[in-house]
Parts: C-alpha cells; sequence; structure tokens
C-alpha cells in the first residue's frame, strides 16, 4: 500500500470526544449480563459472524479483583446528532489515497479515534476486545464506532494545515481480530476489518475502563519485551525507574504494581516469540518472571498464529519506509544542538537535554546569587515602607526652576532625595500594593522590585499642583514575553501623563542602549527598545527625536506628547489650500486633494468604494462632505463583460453617478491613470501596476454604475482624466526611487540560508517578492525535497542532513576542531558542501517544524523533539548573526508551552503558556533584534486559499525593521487575526479585518485554475459532457492520470491571477489528477 499524501485542511476531520456510548439499555429488564473476562494475551484472535474462539489456556489471573472489575450493562447508542457513515468498498476516507499505486488488493490502514467497540447481536452491548478470544457461549459480532482519518507514515504528512472540519465518525464492519506487537514499543494496536486495518488511538470517555481493561497489560507487556530486546542488560532497578515514569494513554503514571498485575500477559508474549529464550535470560524479565503463576516452559512455546504472521506481513509492507520516511523516524533523529547562550536562555525549560556547541555557561555562584538576592529583598521592603506614605517631604531648589514666571522644575528633592529631569522613579502598582497592605501579598526573599512597582522617567516637575510629567517604561514581564523577560530590561513606551509626587518611592539606574547589557550590575536596568503592545512590535529606541525633546525647555521636552498632539489632531479635518483655494482636506494623517481617486468604506461584504473626489464642503459643527463620482470595477461587470475582455482586478471604470460622503468614510488614496497614458517600451502598464497594490487604471466611461450593455462605453482620454499633480509627482517619484534601489540591490543582494528549506518555497517567496534577497545556502533534511530543490536553485548551497548536526559542524569547523564532513542523505556517500562564511549571511529564513504545534496533530506529546527546533533556529541566529531573520509556523506554534505536562493522547496542559513565542522573542532580544510579529492569512494577500501562518521578522538594531503588510484583498473568515496575552495589555493585533476596506476582491479557486485544460476519465456510461471534454484512460499502472507537456490552456486568461501564472511559458503543464480504478471512476 503506498504512503498516504498530506492532507488538505478540507480533507482532514480533526475528532472532538464523541459521547456515544450510554450508561445502561432503556429495554434492559434489569438482569444484567456478565463476561467472563480473562487475561489473555490477545495476539491474534479471529471472529465475524460465527466466531472461532479459543479458551483460557490455564495461566492464571493474578490480577486483582478491582482490576478485572468492568461497568455493568453499558450499551452503544447512536447518537441523533451524529451524521456517521458506514465502512463498506466504497467508503471514502477524507485525506486517504484511493487506492494502491502498485495495483495490489492491499488494505489500507486508518486511524480509529474516540471509539467505542460494542456486540451488536446483543443490544449493542460495550465488550473488550479480549473478549475476541473468549467463548462466554454466547454468539457475538464486535463492531465499532469512532472518528476515522487516514493513517500517515511521518507527522511530516500532517500537520502542515491548522483549520480543521469536523470529524469524520464511521461504522466499522465486524473486526476479525486484532495485533499487538510486542517486539517494538512505539508499534500501535491494530484491529482487522473486511476492508481495512486500523490503529486504536483512545476511546471514548464511557469506554475507557473497558479499553484500559485491554489495553494496559498488553501495553506493560510490550515495554518489557521490547526493552528487554533492545537492552539485554538492563537490572530490573533500571527497568523500573524507566517504567515508572511513562504516562499511559489514560493520563496515569505507571507504578511498580502495575507490573505484577500484567505480569501473566508478559508471561504469554513472552511465550509467542521467538527470542523467548533470549527475552527470559534478561536480568529484569527474569525478576518479573519470578511473580508468575507457573513457569515458562519453552520447549511448548506457543507461536505465534497465522493470522498474526500475515498480519505483520502486510503492515510492514504498507509501512515500507523510503528514505524521506527513513531519516525522519524518532529512533533516528539527533540531540538538539545549541549555542551556549541559547543553552542558557532554555535552561530549565526543556526536558531534552541539550547538546552545547561551543563553551558551557558559567555555573552561578549561589553564595553570590543569595547575596544579591538578600539585598534586594532589603531595598524592596524599604521602597514598599516609602509607598506606604501617603505624604512625603517635597523640596524645590530655584536653580532647578525653568524661569522666573513658571511653575515648572527640571528636579525636585523627595524626602531628601534628589530627583532630576531624565531619572527613572519608581511609582506603586495600586493593585498589588492593596493586596500588600490587606496582608494578602507578602513579598519574600524571591520577590522583585518590577512585581511591586512601576517604571517611568521624570521629564519635568509642576510645584503647585505638586505632579511630576512621566514617560513610561513596561517592564519586560509586564509585556508578552512575561515570566521569561530578561529581569533587568525595560522598554520605553509610547506613553506619558502626571502624577502626584507623593507617590514616588525610589528611583533606580537605567542605562539606554548599553553595549553590552549584560554587565549591567544587578540592581540597575537597561532599555534598548521601544515597545508597542498592540503591534507585536519591539523597535530600537529614536535617539533622534529624544535628543530633539531633551534640548527644549519644559513643557515642551516630552517625546510623547507632540505625537498625541497629532492624534488629536488629526481627529479634526483641516482645509488644503493651493494658491489660496480650496484644494483638499487633511485627516486621520491622510491629505485628499480635488481629483484624487480614493477608497471609501463598502458593506460588510467584498472590498471597498472607489470614488473620484470633484468637491470638499466644510460646514460648520457637521463633518466636512466629500462629493465623488462613482468608480467601478470591470470584474464587476460579468454578464454585460464580453468574454474576450479579461477581469483585471485593477482596471476600473468611471461613472457619472455621484455620491457624497462623511469625510470620515475615506481610506486611502490611489493612483489611476488613463490606459492611454502608458506607450510601450518606455512606460509599461505593467510596470505601473507591479509597483504597487493600490496602482490601477481607466480605459472607458459608462453612464452609471449598473452597465447593461459593453456599447454604452465611452473611452477615456488623457486630457480629459485631471489628477491632481503633487499626488502624482510624488508616486513618480516613489517609483524612481524604487527602480533605482533595486537595481542597485542586483548586485550586492542579502545571503540567505534556509534552515528548514523544504523545496525552497519560503525563502524564494521573500527573495522574489523583495527583490533584495538571493537563497544561497539551505539545509533540508528529507532528500527528495533537497534534490529538487538542488535541481530548481543549481547555484544553491543544499545541505541534505539535519538542522542539528549542520550547525555541530558548522561550529566546529569555524573553530578549528578536526571533524568529519557529515554525507548527503540522499546517497550517504557525497560529502555536504563546506560550510558558509559566518559574516557572509545576511538573512536566515525558517518554517521551522510545525507538526508538534499544529491543531491537526492529534496526538501531541509533551517531550516532542521537533518542538526544540524552535533552540536550534535561534543557535542558528546565534551564530551567524545576520541583519534579519524571517520566521514562520502555524498559528498552534502559539499554544506551544514549555514544560508542559502531558494529560492524554490528544492534549499537554500546564507549563509556560505561549512559551515557544515568549522565549522566540526573549532570545532575540537578547542577540540585539527588533522584532515584529502577528498571525496573516494567506487570502488577504491574492491567494486562492484560507491559511492562517504565524509571522516573526527580525532585524538587528542598526537596521530598519520591516513592516508586516495590510490586506490587500478582501476574505471573509470567521478566525480573527488577534494573539492574546496574559500581560496587562490589548491584545497583539496589528493587521487590519474590517470587510470594505481592502482594495480587491478575494481571490476565487476559479479565478486561478478556470483556464486549465479539462479532461474526464473514460467511463462505462458515456457522459453528455464527454462531446466536449476530452475522456482519458486512467491507468492503474501509472500514478497519475492527466496532462503534461506544452498542450495549451483551455482558455486565454481571464483573470490578473491566470495572467501572472503564464508569465514564464510553461513546459510542462502537468495537469494530473491520481489513478483510480474503476469503479471508483465511477463512483
Amino acid at each position: 500500500m503506498a504512503p498516504r499524501h498530506r492532507p488538505s485542511a478540507f480533507e482532514v476531520s480533526f475528532p472532538d470526544e464523541v459521547r456515544d456510548v450510554v450508561m445502561g439499555d432503556p429495554e434492559d429488564s434489569g438482569q444484567s449480563r456478565q463476561f467472563h473476562l480473562n487475561n489473555g494475551s490477545g495476539s491474534a484472535g479471529s471472529t465475524s459472524t460465527t466466531l472461532g474462539k479459543r479458551r483460557s489456556e490455564g495461566l492464571g489471573d493474578v490480577r486483582s479483583a478491582k482490576r478485572r472489575q468492568l461497568p455493568e450493562g453499558c450499551y452503544y447508542r447512536k447518537s441523533k446528532r451524529d451524521h456517521i457513515e458506514v465502512e463498506d468498498e466504497d467508503l471514502v476516507i477524507l485525506g486517504e489515497d484511493p487506492d494502491p499505486e502498485d495495483g495490489s488488493d492491499e488494505k489500507p490502514i486508518r486511524e480509529l479515534d474516540s471509539f467505542v467497540i460494542f456486540d451488536p447481536k446483543h443490544r449493542n452491548e460495550l465488550v473488550t476486545l479480549d473478549a475476541l478470544e473468549q467463548d462466554d457461549g454466547l454468539d457475538r459480532q464486535f463492531e465499532a464506532v469512532g472518528h476515522v482519518r487516514p493513517y500517515f507514515l511521518s507527522d511530516e504528512d500532517e500537520g502542515q494545515e491548522d483549520d480543521v472540519e469536523a470529524p469524520q465518525i464511521v461504522h466499522l464492519s465486524a473486526i476479525l481480530r486484532f495485533t499487538v506487537n510486542y517486539t517494538e514499543d512505539t508499534e500501535p494496536f491494530y484491529i482487522e476489518t473486511q476492508y481495512a486495518w486500523y490503529v486504536l488511538k483512545s476511546p471514548s470517555k464511557l469506554y475507557e475502563p473497558f479499553y484500559e481493561f485491554f489495553y494496559t497489560p498488553r501495553r506493560i507487556a510490550q515495554m518489557v519485551v521490547s526493552r528487554a530486546l533492545d537492552n539485554p542488560q538492563e537490572s530490573f532497578a533500571g527497568f523500573l525507574n524507566r517504567f515508572t515514569s511513562k504516562v499511559d494513554i489514560f493520563c496515569h503514571t505507571y507504578v511498580e504494581k502495575d507490573l505484577w498485575e500484567s505480569v501473566t500477559t508478559i508471561q504469554e508474549a513472552i511465550m509467542e516469540d521467538e527470542a523467548s529464550r533470549k527475552i527470559m535470560n534478561v536480568p529484569f524479565v527474569k525478576k518479573i518472571l519470578q511473580r508468575a503463576p507457573t513457569p515458562i516452559d519453552t520447549s511448548r512455546r506457543r507461536p505465534a498464529q497465522p493470522e498474526r504472521r500475515q498480519l505483520r506481513q502486510s503492515i510492514k509492507k504498507y509501512k515500507k519506509s523510503t528514505i524521506d520516511t527513513e531519516v525522519l523516524k524518532p529512533e533516528n533523529q539527533n540531540p538538539t544542538c545549541v549555542t551556549p547562550r541559547i543553552a542558557k536562555l532554555s535552561e530549565g525549560l526543556f526536558r531534552e537535554r541539550l547538546m552545547v556547541i561551543g563553551s558551557a555557561p558559567p555555573p552561578i555562584d549561589k553564595a553570590e546569587e543569595e547575596a544579591r538576592k538578600a539585598k534586594a529583598f532589603t531595598t524592596l521592603k524599604q521602597l514598599i515602607a516609602k509607598a506606604k506614605r501617603a505624604k512625603k517631604t517635597i523640596d524645590y531648589r530655584k536653580n532647578d526652576r525653568v524661569s522666573v514666571s513658571s511653575g515648572l522644575y527640571t528636579a525636585v528633592k523627595i524626602d531628601g532625595t534628589l530627583y532630576s529631569r531624565g531619572d527613572v522613579a519608581l511609582l506603586p502598582n495600586p493593585t498589588v500594593m492593596k493586596l500588600v497592605n490587606e496582608g494578602t501579598v507578602h513579598p519574600d526573599s524571591e520577590s522583585r522590585i518590577d512585581e511591586f512597582f512601576w517604571f517611568a522617567r521624570i521629564i519635568y516637575v509642576m510645584v503647585e499642583t505638586q505632579t511630576v510629567h512621566l514617560q513610561w517604561f513596561n517592564h519586560g514581564s509586564q509585556t508578552i514575553i512575561g515570566e521569561l523577560a530578561n529581569p533587568q530590561e525595560l522598554f520605553l513606551s509610547e506613553l506619558c501623563g502626571h502624577e502626584s509626587l507623593h507617590t514616588i518611592a525610589g528611583k533606580v539606574t537605567v542605562h539606554l542602549e548599553p553595549k553590552n547589557p549584560s554587565v549591567v550590575k544587578p540592581d540597575e536596568y537597561f532599555c534598548k527598545l521601544v515597545h508597542e503592545p498592540a503591534q507585536g512590535s519591539f523597535t530600537s529606541l529614536d535617539f533622534e527625536r529624544l535628543k530633539i525633546a531633551s534640548s527644549q525647555d519644559p513643557p515642551n521636552n516630552c517625546p510623547v506628547c507632540p505625537l498625541v498632539e497629532i492624534r488629536d489632531l488629526e481627529v479634526d479635518a483641516r482645509e488644503l489650500k493651493d494658491d489660496g483655494h480650496l484644494n483638499g482636506v487633511a485627516f486621520a494623517g491622510t491629505r485628499y486633494h480635488l481629483e484624487d481617486f480614493v477608497l471609501y468604506r463598502g458593506g460588510d461584504k467584498g472590498p471597498a468604494n472607489i470614488g473620484y473626489i470633484t468637491d470638499i464642503k466644510f460646514l460648520k459643527k457637521r463633518p466636512v462632505k466629500v462629493t465623488m463620482r462613482r468608480v467601478g470595477r470591470i470584474a464587476d461587470l460579468k454578464d454585460a463583460l464580453p468574454k474576450h475582455i479579461m477581469k483585471d482586478e485593477r482596471h476600473l471604470y468611471l461613472t457619472d453617478e455621484e455620491v457624497v460622503v462623511d469625510v470620515r468614510e475615506l481610506l486611502r488614496v490611489i493612483y489611476v491613470p488613463a490606459k492611454e497614458s502608458f506607450s510601450e517600451p518606455n512606460a509599461r502598464l505593467e510596470d505601473w501596476l507591479d509597483l504597487c497594490d493600490d496602482h490601477f487604471y481607466l480605459s472607458y466611461s459608462f453612464p452609471a454604475m449598473t452597465v447593461r450593455s459593453w456599447e454604452d462605453r465611452r473611452r477615456i482620454k488623457c486630457e480629459e482624466l485631471n489628477v491632481c499633480k503633487e499626488c502624482l509627482r510624488d508616486r513618480l517619484s516613489m517609483r524612481k526611487q524604487m527602480y533605482e534601489f533595486l537595481d542597485g540591490m542586483e548586485s550586492k543582494k542579502l545571503q540567505t540560508l534556509d534552515i528548514f528549506g523544504g523545496v525552497g518555497a519560503f525563502s524564494r517567496g521573500i527573495a522574489e517578492g523583495s527583490g533584495c534577497l538571493e537563497p544561497t545556502h539551505s539545509i533540508e533534511i528529507a532528500p527528495s525535497a533537497a534534490m529538487t530543490l538542488e535541481h530548481n536553485h543549481p547555484g544553491m548551497k543544499v545541505y541534505n542532513q539535519c538542522a542539528n548536526e549542520m550547525l555541530r559542524y558548522f561550529i566546529k569547523s569555524e573553530q578549528g576542531h578536526q571533524i568529519d564532513t557529515p554525507k548527503q542523505y540522499f546517497d550517504g556517500k557525497t560529502p555536504v558542501p563546506p560550510p558558509p562564511k559566518r559574516n557572509k549571511i545576511d538573512v536566515i529564513t525558517a518554517g521551522f517544524p510545525c507538526q508538534s504545534h499544529s491543531t491537526l496533530n492529534m496526538y501531541k506529546h509533551a517531550e516532542d523533539i521537533k518542538s526544540n527546533l524552535i533552540l536550534t533556529t535561534l543557535s542558528y541566529m546565534d551564530y551567524f548573526s545576520p541583519a534579519f531573520g524571517y520566521f514562520e509556523n502555524v498559528p498552534g506554534f502559539l499554544n506551544f508551552s514549555l514544560n508542559a505536562s502531558q494529560v492524554n493522547q490528544h492534549r499537554v496542559t500546564g507549563g509556560i503558556e505561549k512559551g515557544g513565542l515568549k522565549l522566540l522573542i526573549r532570545a532575540l532580544l537578547d542577540m540585539n533584534y527588533q522584532v515584529r510579529f502577528a498571525l496573516l492569512q494567506a487570502a488577504h494577500y491574492g491567494t486562492p486559499q484560507r491559511r492562517i501562518r504565524f509571522f516573526l521578522v527580525a532585524a538587528k538594531q542598526d537596521q530598519v525593521l520591516p513592516e508586516l503588510p495590510q490586506p490587500t484583498h478582501d476574505f471573509h473568515d470567521a478566525k480573527m487575526l488577534t494573539i492574546k496575552s496574559d500581560a496587562p495589555q490589548e491584545p497583539v493585533a496589528p493587521i487590519r479585518m474590517t470587510r470594505g476596506t481592502t482594495l480587491h476582491y478575494g481571490v476565487t479557486i476559479g479565478d486561478a485554475i478556470w483556464d486549465l485544460p479539462r479532461f474526464d476519465c473514460v467511463q462505462k456510461e458515456r457522459r453528455r459532457r464527454a462531446l466536449t471534454i476530452p475522456a482519458l484512460e486512467c491507468k492503474t499502472s501509472e500514478p497519475y492520470c492527466g496532462f503534461s507537456g506544452q498542450i495549451g490552456y483551455h482558455d486565454e486568461p481571464k483573470t490578473r491571477y491566470q495572467q501572472n501564472a503564464r508569465l514564464v511559458p510553461t513546459t510542462d503543464i502537468q495537469q494530473y489528477t491520481k489513478s483510480l480504478i474503476p469503479i471508483k471512476v465511477e463512483r
């Protein structure tokens, strides 16, 4: 059976727990049935409507009565709200390849979750799988209902999407047998039906005791046998220590008693294995078997039944590894390699023992640390005592007065301590201090000043009101970084205000942008960045603005107040005049002129409306009114648009209709010249449109927005379309500067390293979108992806290796160590290319593996080593210190908690919430990067798909931090793009979500691919469409069916998306579908 392809978001269901089991039976007469449930190993049984069962072989049951006890009289009853499909040969599981590529009759392997197993012949009574092998004198049949999805050979095939649909609930046909492979610790348990094998995941809530009864002893036997084969010298103490650290799927930590209660099953499992003698001689196994009720007679070893051998062979064939899946297996993963800096920052946050490449961080001097804590605690108690005093002694000095007539001062004495302009004062957090005064909160030696006090920079002092004007800082713990923040780091905010001098409790030393923050004294602080919570950004201090502000006399020396005044002014519309004549309006930071094309708010669907300003009226005590000619989009004409005219999203038409709107409805200026103003080759229309998303063009005018006939159009000439010369001049100047910049970058593009390269899409997309990057090096572990990458990028250095191994190789080589050159995984022989020079990498891109974070990954593990690749990513940033970093992941990354605990197969809990994000930001800030992050929706930027991703951009403090783009295309999505934080601030929401504000309509699937050639598969009954659509034979011997080569398109491009897709001639169209067997084609 061929491996399953990676499912789309639409194809895969993500099951929640379905309570499809009910206690009791409404038809039950009160007589509950007692099953004879023996603890047999059940390696292979068989059942159908007439079951071939075997009786217990007399090994006895040493488990306690409590362990054997099961709920009585439990029945399955279908929930009316569930849509349940029936398993048969025509069942389609979303995301599953429908047929084997080799044409064989191998059954597919699927996953069964939230399941219940019952006997339909006895009123759907719940039964355990043990009963498959027991003869209780009843004619039994075993069926199951649960959530079904495809089984993936590698979790690299799943988790790529983060949007999920409702689970697919299936009623299975009769269960034939179950199988347990005791020799492989990670091998799941299987059941088989007539149509498929199913990997058993977790039961429904009320079926748990039945499945636990069956699962626990077999799982323990699996751990014993597999461990004995892998570690034949292990002692009982060593095994027990390992055993009692494990948690089962029911979130129970194993204890020694579990081992003794399962000894019978362990004994049977050993008897069935061909290496039973070898297993029995393992020290810890000998100890366990001493508790067996009867000794094992190896001469009477019960061989594994034929059905079990057949099943194992089929599963092995189905799961036949490719080199891609082999390198991704957990047992083939390398330890996580980190630099000393990242090792120090991540200390105590990850369970894995990290491999530090370089000198380990120096150990903490405990005595020195305790002395520091004691001193800090004393200082904190003194500050709290001062804060409790409502009145303080305030003294002023004449020399500190700004002027004779002014009541403003640059300094003041509070209780004998001098506070001057620029000092950082401590003000009590009123919420926390109230708890202190009530005796609810008690500071101790672990408490910090930032937990009780706020930080603010003194701007000036006002004598009459005994107040001080302050600019606030945010301590790192008050930002989204939370508990992972550097306890000495502050972030300047764009907030200022007045506070009473009597609230000031003390002051601290704060270093602005120190060269080396690590040398700042323990009782001092530093500030390198400005934090804007709602924007999700940490940006460099604007020292020029701070310098200008500080050079002014109070009250003009506040760097924040001018920004506040500007925002206040933007609320009111202002006249714009040219030679004394009204020429426009300035509002909300934008200047609108007569004869400008503008966007104004549309409805709750679609993009913004478009208008052409013809008049502006300022009215007394009423909002400014703007009169516009309405402008339509050619793509909206639909039936009136001739077939040969492309539905170009940039093509507009002018109308004679007028609309009057409030100035507050205006959104932005757009740029719309007449098409006739472009003359090839010096002035190309496409160059104009490529420059910016807000560039459009006009060809025609119509009498009204509703166009009844294409013949009603009138061609617009250049001279009749007046535009604002000032705005157009600025735009043309910008275009010239952009071209000059891009021309200059051609010879000095930023060399880029992609550390989880895949086939190169992420780094190549950034490179092509910016025109500034050149992906020169890429690391990719999967051989097929690496070879594809190398084929498509001949000049790129591709390292087909583990990112951890390459980090170790890069660092050790640069340090002059003798180290073997790793080999490319694709052949195991070719050495990887030489390491890049540290000073030659300008950008690092990393779409670090997302499977452990995706909501589609139902089976999350707290110890998933792939989650630790975030440390590898940060270590690359630390080692190469590039100017920029671009990171991408699924939204589930925001829920990645550090040091979480396993609750069950599906969920981890506890730990540091959003710990992955917090550590990512903290580490980048520690490396002197600015940071900006957000959730972006792909459909907002002209792609025909719904896909939300987390993005983070980092730039060194001496670089310009790139902005994240606002949506250009309309798209309705109920999922918000806000990132909630546990910090006492508003959520991160830098991306505008309001509909009726974007430039363009969203791009649909039809907009993207409607021009591709059509084809159908040959069928027994020819359909009417076969007269116009070619029918191709679907050969199961071939992997695909469809067109290839240069065969042309179905039609001329009808949309700009289709036109852009043809900018580079297609040499192989690859219009394929999966080859299906005839019965599937007919269906």
